[in-house]
């Protein structure tokens, strides 16, 4: 790929986005588009198909602004802490952690997390059989191999098989054993989607909500400039797509993606 060729686009998390005609879209955030759309934890929804409408109807508004793209569709990443500010989430358990819980393909498993999965996978299946939108799947926090093959089992269950009709599964590197581990993970996923933000928080230990702690978190850190760039290696090595996700303001990460000749993604 030549730099010409480089891409950048936006990331859809509210449905007032699509109003903006400006900006391409790269990759939905269904967890932040259910929070804007329904508001309603998924455990205590009691229309599950209206939501599931209602946000079918916003990605195929998301995939009118591109047209000639694939739809890369981030499962729900929202940790208990920001699925606790949802309506009725009484049932949500009150984790000590957040950030390192229930996250990801251990959130999906699990009893609170289940309904919410199941509806994620009703959206994506109606958008790919009803609609024949050219739908992605982006899973994101996935902890280990072991956890790699569940989520490919968890999604074939749920008739979303990877492979079948050219559906693509990629992850979304978001933890320091996602970039260590990127050489087995592939053989689970067809893509990588370096997620910045996510990956130096945890590579640097840093909550970088915190404002007692700017000093630390520097997100063009060798640590994690390292991670990146050795990420990027071996998904070019293994011929798939790698795309980083990072801020508009990042300037340092931005540079590093464009030297490396990958996609870039706009939080």
């Amino acid at each position: 790929m030549s730099q010409m060729e480089l891409t950048y686009s936006h990331v859809l998390k509210t449905p007032s986005q699509l109003e903006n005609n400006d900006n391409a879209l790269g990759l939905i955030a269904l967890g932040d588009l259910y929070a804007s759309a329904i508001n309603v934890h998924p455990a205590s929804l009691d229309d599950s198909a209206k939501a599931v409408a209602k946000l079918v109807e916003l990605i195929e508004t998301a995939h009118k602004k591109n047209p000639d793209q694939p739809l890369r569709i981030m499962l729900n990443h929202k940790s208990s802490l920001e699925l606790r500010q949802l309506v009725n989430s009484e049932a949500e358990a009150e984790e000590s952690n957040p950030d390192m819980g229930l996250r990801g393909v251990s959130r999906y498993v699990s009893d609170i997390g289940r309904p919410g999965f199941v509806l994620e996978c009703e959206v994506l299946k109606t958008a790919i059989m009803d609609k024949k939108l050219p739908v992605e799947i982006v899973v994101p926090f996935v902890r280990t191999s072991s956890e790699a093959a569940t989520m490919i089992d968890r999604l074939a269950e749920r008739g979303l098989c990877r492979g079948a009709n050219g559906l693509k599964v990629h992850l979304a590197c978001q933890l320091p054993a996602n970039a260590l581990l990127a050489e087995p993970l592939l053989a689970y996923f067809d893509g990588i989607v370096v997620d910045v933000d996510n990956l130096a928080a945890f590579t640097l230990g840093v909550d970088f909500g915190n404002d007692a702690l700017p000093y630390g978190f520097n997100k063009h850190n060798e640590a994690v400039r390292g991670l990146i760039l050795d990420t990027i290696r071996k998904a070019q090595l293994a011929e798939k797509p790698v795309a980083v996700l990072t801020q508009q303001s990042d300037t340092h990460i931005i540079q590093l993606a464009e030297g490396a000749n990958v996609e870039i993604l706009f939080q």
